[in-house]
């Protein structure tokens, strides 16, 4: 390539990498702006008693501590996910690689619509650590496919085992007319369940692979919904084969994925019972009395509403249905709960926000693996479509050479140093 080329190249990357920096930055002030604006709205009446809560003599702050180690857990059992996906093809990676993209992905999550950005961000710095791109794409699309369903199956079971207060929501009034609450988590719920079971089905059956692509597509562009429909045919259709491709490689790998599933679950537990502890920080007298496992459904269910909004970390929307959902919790006390709000909220979004935008500052990933020869960066719909070929050819070779052990995974993921004495030892015997 010509040095005139190189630095074109160059300088299209450059004002690619500006102007999505630029965008980005754009989201950071939409979210500060729409909180500012519903907190204002929110404490206009209730500040003093607000600020009688925080200045309770009865508050205890070492909870704190608490509450900074369940972030912290959230963060390391996610590194731990994403260290078991990458160790079952590099044997030399390691834990804190996988805690760094951790908050890098969910930094990129926190400032992108519906939580779209993580997957392509964390791509790259797979990319950068020495996991190839195509990896980095299969494990991407596997921790997708393992979180959807885990996130599917928890959300049922709260659902299940909480029927009651899940119809006891609460309301919210939109022009004079008052919709349940568990209406907009009902559609959440499903929102992710017809996308788990639609996955399947477009991947297993044929029939319904071949109506959806080619008479469902077709008939939403007569009626204008769908535009480009060749465009659309060929994106589900990639979408399709990708989640097949995975599916077959994480059934090449059953009891890791079965670990990777339990530790989601640990995840979500973790994540939810934040709200139990600022609690009882606030007001330790509501120990007993609280129902550690009422904060963590109530919490599922307030995932489920902010999970379809579309507006970076769900701004606004999640403090206002917080305080819906939770009030009634809290015995209808408003100033409390909107204290315990405001500390759950900078918990579990700003905290993430503030030491993943320090992480991504100084952990930069390389693009050079992503980025064409005209500087356009691409998505990670485009990642997954031109690694497709080889990713399909390790999952079927992975695939044909059967299921690995439990003792062949615990090799993989043991220490370099360990595996030479084990190996040393079996040489002996």
């Amino acid at each position: 390539m010509s040095e005139e080329k190189v630095s074109t190249t160059q300088d299209l990357k450059v004002q690619k990498q500006t102007k999505r920096d630029r965008r980005y930055l754009i989201n950071i002030i939409v979210i500060l702006l729409i909180t500012f604006g519903y907190t204002t709205y929110s404490l206009w009446n209730e500040l003093p008693a607000v600020i009688n809560v925080f200045r309770g003599t009865e508050a205890d702050y070492r909870m704190i501590i608490i509450i900074i180690v369940l972030i912290a857990l959230k963060f390391f059992i996610e590194g731990i996910i994403l260290f078991i996906f990458a160790r079952l093809y590099t044997p030399t990676y390691k834990i804190h690689r996988g805690v760094a993209n951790a908050f890098i992905g969910q930094f990129y999550n926190d400032i992108t619509p519906s939580a779209t950005g993580g997957q392509f961000a964390q791509v790259k710095t797979f990319a950068q650590q020495g996991v190839p791109v195509s990896i980095g794409a299969s494990i991407m699309v596997m921790h997708f496919i393992l979180y959807q369903i885990v996130l599917v199956v928890f959300g049922g079971l709260l659902i299940l085992l909480n029927l009651g207060e899940f119809a006891r929501l609460g309301s919210v009034s939109i022009f004079k007319l008052n919709i349940p609450v568990w209406v907009f988590a009902s559609f959440g719920f499903l929102a992710n369940l017809v996308t788990i079971v639609g996955l399947f089905l477009l991947a297993y059956s044929r029939r319904v692979h071949h109506f959806v692509i080619n008479v469902v597509v077709d008939l939403l562009a007569k009626i204008k919904i769908v535009k480009r429909p060749e465009y659309r045919k060929n994106k589900l259709y990639t979408s399709t084969e990708n989640f097949r491709i995975e599916l077959w490689r994480l059934s090449s790998n059953v009891p890791a994925s079965i670990l990777i599933m339990v530790l989601f679950f640990l995840k979500f537990i973790v994540n939810y019972s934040v709200t139990y502890f600022v609690a009882l920080m606030l007001n330790p007298a509501l120990y007993g009395g609280l129902s550690f496992w009422e904060t963590i459904s109530k919490t599922g269910f307030l995932g489920m509403i902010t999970g379809f909004i579309p507006i970076p970390g769900a701004a606004g929307f999640a403090e206002y249905f917080y305080e819906i959902i939770f009030s009634p919790v809290f015995g209808g006390d408003a100033a409390f709960t909107k204290a315990v709000q405001l500390i759950w909220r900078v918990a579990t979004f700003y905290v993430n926000l503030i030491v993943g935008g320090f992480v991504t500052a100084f952990y930069r990933s390389s693009m050079e693996e992503i980025v064409d020869e005209t500087g356009h960066v691409k998505t990670f719909e485009e990642v997954k479509s031109y690694t497709f070929a080889e990713r399909r050819e390790t999952s079927v070779t992975m695939y044909a050479t059967s299921q690995l052990s439990i003792k062949e995974i615990q090799r993989r993921l043991s220490p370099k140093k360990k595996r030479r004495w084990r190996n040393h030892k079996e040489d002996q015997e």
